[in-house]
């Protein structure tokens, strides 16, 4: 029986205890697929490269499985990986798991002997709350939101599953970013669960069956309050069939949910559960890379497994003002050593609209070009030398295109801009790679050809206003605003000038007119339209009484049987 007050002994089982000894050392340039064959002759299930580099068995046989057996095994390892020794107490071992260690690799003496699983489901994180930041006061959408997470609780324990809210919301409480969209995570009927809260809020449901998500939209607190929309999503795992593809997914508990996001910032949750609510789950050290500013993947095959991931870092660094750490930085090269087939154009289109809607868009575009990103639409792109300037020049473009009346679409200007400057086959490629077809395609790539020769002729010394007009006139918009990105400061002016003023210009008698003063039916009456628009453009008498002699003078000629 144990005595009250007595000191026990405490057993700590130290590193010993809780490694893997499943391990074998290889030489660093192994592929791939050698280092898998080596990995199968010792029953390995991680493989040490060298000093802190080390690779798991399933990522080399998932990179195999995707044609990737050539790379470097080192391209596709976890380097800087903390090395302790069979003595380390557990309470370290904890520390570095808590702090973020994916893997620690345990030496003694000379050799690696084995391997502690920093993202198994026995290391248990402090339950910590984040309650307080929940509740305290603040704007009454924030308030409105807790109501909303307090009643997906008590649904959900109503329903017998547990419910949390995931990802950028709890991302963005922790960085105190005022407005949350709400994203939930259901470990149980997550479709079953948004019906039964679109009850509860008299919302409309919108249900995804082959991803098990849904949203609820349009919902309404008891007080009548309007509610966020809702994302819901049940927990799950996913496998990728093949590099780029959209994946298969089925149940899965939640710390598996979370390690299969993107990044560490997004791999954190917090219970909505009445008993536990506002308990914080960081599955792979997010928060402290939340402290530091840094994006880091959550694997090494992360832009392989889904490249769109390389646009959705961009933005969040565009946003937020982190960084790439260098394990994702090598994860960025691996993603962009390859093209992807099973990857769709529309999801490649889909993230350039969705960057398109920060105010930091056109920041988070310039690091793509920095990083290359656009050869995912043509592996011959390649960032020419103005192509900065053109993005920076259209987003002014887009305001000023506003204040002129011109309808200009953002993704239209903003693949302009990179494309513009591309070899034509490569411009034709990329849209087509991004599935944009039919006649919008065609007005794209009309302007990418012509738009440079338009700014050319509006460059002219002493170009008459009817000239410009013109020959402005004669373009689809996408041409005019390829011609004002790529045209000098002449050729913008003259451009602004016709949006704003020039295209506007009309004769001051109409059709009728010129009938009743005896200029015949047909192409003449154009001709003679356009003949008084462009005296006007160019400061010629314009007055009605100007104009009436002009076609006077014209309808003579055609009764002479001159010709106009």
């Amino acid at each position: 029986m144990a005595k009250a007050g007595h000191a026990y002994p405490q057993v700590d089982p130290g590193t010993a205890g809780l490694m893997d000894r499943r391990v074998a050392a290889v030489p660093r340039g192994l592929s791939v697929a050698a280092a898998l064959a080596r990995a199968a002759r010792a029953d390995a299930r991680v493989l040490v490269l060298g000093s802190r580099i080390a690779v798991l068995q399933g990522e080399l046989a998932r990179a195999a499985r995707w044609g990737l057996g050539g790379v470097r095994a080192s391209d596709i390892a976890w380097h800087e990986v903390p090395v302790i020794a069979p003595s380390t107490p557990e309470i370290v071992v904890r520390r570095l798991v808590l702090a973020g260690a994916s893997m620690l690799l345990v030496r003694e003496g000379s050799r690696i002997v084995g391997v502690v699983d920093g993202r198994a489901a026995r290391w248990a994180r402090p339950a910590l709350s984040v309650a307080h930041r929940l509740e305290q006061a603040g704007e009454p959408s924030r308030e409105t939101a807790v109501w909303l997470l307090r009643l997906a609780g008590k649904l959900g324990e109503a329903m017998g599953v547990t419910v949390w809210a995931a990802g950028g919301f709890v991302r963005d409480l922790l960085r105190d970013s005022g407005a949350l969209d709400v994203d939930l995570v259901v470990e149980g009927d997550g479709t079953a669960f948004a019906r039964r809260l679109g009850d509860e809020v008299r919302g409309r449901v919108t249900v995804h069956r082959a991803f098990g998500t849904a949203s609820v939209e349009e919902g309404r607190t008891v007080d009548g309050a309007a509610l966020p929309r809702v994302d819901i999503a049940t927990a799950r795992r996913e496998r990728y069939s093949a590099p780029g593809a959209l994946p298969s997914v089925e149940p899965a508990p939640l710390a598996e949910d979370l390690l299969r996001r993107d990044f560490t910032i997004n791999a954190l949750a917090i219970s909505l559960a009445p008993a536990g609510f506002g308990r914080l789950v960081d599955a792979a050290g997010g928060q402290r890379d939340l402290d530091r500013r840094r994006l880091v993947p959550l694997q090494p095959l992360s832009f392989v497994e889904d490249p769109t991931r390389v646009f959705r870092a961009a933005r969040y660094m565009a946003r937020l003002g982190y960084h790439l750490d260098a394990q994702g930085r090598r994860a960025l090269r691996l993603g962009q050593s390859r093209a992807y087939p099973a990857l769709s154009g529309t999801r490649l289109q889909a993230e350039i609209a969705l960057i398109l809607r920060e105010p930091t868009a056109w920041r988070a575009l310039a690091v793509l070009l920095r990083w290359g990103a656009f050869r995912l639409w043509d592996r011959g792109y390649r960032a020419a030398g103005r192509t900065p300037e053109r993005l920076r020049a259209a987003r002014r473009l887009l305001t000023w295109a506003g204040t002129a009346g011109l309808t200009a679409d953002a993704v239209d200007v903003a693949l302009l801009a990179l494309l513009v400057d591309q070899p034509r086959g490569v411009g034709r490629r990329a849209l087509a790679r991004l599935g944009i077809g039919g006649s919008r395609g065609g007005r794209l790539a009309e302007a990418m050809t012509r738009g440079p020769r338009l700014a050319r002729r509006l460059a002219g010394r002493g170009l008459a206003p009817s000239r410009v007009a013109t020959a402005a006139r004669a373009v689809p918009t996408e041409t005019l605003l390829a011609a004002w990105l790529v045209g000098g400061p002449s050729a913008r002016r003259r451009l602004m000038w016709f949006a704003r003023e020039g295209r506007h210009v009309r004769a001051g008698l109409g059709a009728e007119a010129l009938l009743s003063a005896g200029i015949p039916r047909g192409p003449a009456v154009g001709q003679a339209l356009r003949a008084l628009r462009d005296r006007r453009l160019d400061g010629r008498p314009a007055s009605v009484a100007d104009e009436e002699r002009f076609v006077k003078r014209e309808s003579a000629r055609y009764r002479k049987g001159e010709s106009a």
